[in-house]
């Protein structure tokens, strides 16, 4: 759970920085970053799931 906030937290920062460079506060590429994210940590925790 740590390591997807940190990642979330990395994409809310880095968009933030390059926002800051070109003026540009848009969300149309945070959005579907952060939720590829997510859902890309779930189907990875799932995989990783040990079956008995």
């Amino acid at each position: 759970m740590k390591n997807l906030l940190l990642a979330i937290l990395g994409a809310i920062v880095t968009w933030f920085v390059i926002s800051f460079f070109t003026h540009d506060l848009e969300f149309n590429y945070l959005v579907p970053l952060i939720i590829g994210i997510v859902i890309g940590y779930g189907i990875g925790k799932r995989d990783n799931a040990p079956t008995h």
